[in-house]
């Protein structure tokens, strides 16, 4: 069954990068039903406790307060993305995801504003780097 889950989060991360990727947005229709997969996946057969299960998901909670605090600067798909996918990894595996996804996207901040001298207001799509984050935690 956790291949299952394996297979599903790489699908819904996969999607939300495209989206987030072409359109700065996605459908919250998608991490919620991941979200919804996830719990029934984990109710069939527990990989970890509702502890850690319901801290995976709380790193997505944190960051949909942040968005609401920042007035939009995080995505509120972000959140979503992240409370989903801490429904399959649960909290340990969430943290490491959300902050390997973090790093990912520092180095391309880091890129973009020395060596194409864009600005502190560039927008960046922050999924693609999850996915990119989830590639990396299934290697």
């Amino acid at each position: 069954m956790e291949m299952a889950g394996s297979v599903v989060l790489l699908f819904v991360l996969a999607v939300g990068a495209y989206q987030d990727w072409r359109e700065q947005q996605i459908s919250l229709f998608l991490p919620i039903l991941a979200a919804v997969v996830g719990i029934l996946l984990w109710l069939s057969e527990p990989t970890c406790s509702v502890w850690e299960l319901l801290g995976g998901m709380m790193i997505g909670m944190v960051l949909l307060a942040a968005a609401g605090l920042t007035g939009g600067q995080i995505g509120i798909g972000d959140g979503m993305m992240l409370l989903a996918s801490g429904s399959y990894l649960g909290f340990q595996k969430n943290l490491g995801l959300f902050l390997t996804g973090l790093l990912l996207a520092g180095f391309a901040a880091f890129y973009l504003m020395v060596v194409q001298k864009r600005g502190r207001r560039t927008t960046m799509p922050f999924i693609p780097f999850l996915l990119a984050a989830y590639l990396l935690l299934l290697v």
